[in-house]
């Protein structure tokens, strides 16, 4: 299964951009996580890995975590092996947290694509966007 979501919105007139791609697989031996970025990337098209951008990675990577966490909470019987295939960002308009929101969406739309979806949130007092789940039915 694969899930991707690009995070293009303006707020306060500051643009955020996060493009995020996942590979989703059902797995028996309990939840995974692998970046699966390989070490060549195309700057030209603002592809990045942990090499150049270590912190938008680890912000995938979280974003990845807290969908599984909340999928969890709904329901304890699957679980999956998620691999970052892919994050696409510019160093003007891409912030980790644009990047963490990017992929728990991406991951959402992979696991249960025919579902509600999470919706991201800017917050204006904190400053950083958040993913808001829908509620279970």
């Amino acid at each position: 299964m694969i899930g991707e979501y690009k995070l293009a919105k303006v707020k306060n007139g500051v643009g955020y951009f996060a493009y995020v791609f996942v590979v989703v697989e059902p797995s028996l031996t309990g939840e995974n996580l692998i970046d699966h970025i390989g070490q060549q990337v195309d700057r030209e098209k603002g592809e990045v890995n942990s090499r150049t951008h270590n912190d938008w990675i680890s912000a995938a990577i979280d974003g990845v975590y807290q969908t599984l966490d909340h999928l969890k909470s709904l329901t304890s019987s699957d679980s999956y092996l998620v691999k970052v295939s892919k994050v696409i960002g510019t160093e003007v308009d891409t912030t980790e947290d644009s990047v963490k929101v990017a992929a728990s969406i991406a991951t959402w739309r992979a696991i249960k694509p025919n579902s509600s979806e999470p919706i991201p949130k800017f917050d204006q007092l904190e400053n950083i966007w958040t993913v808001e789940f829908p509620l279970p039915v």
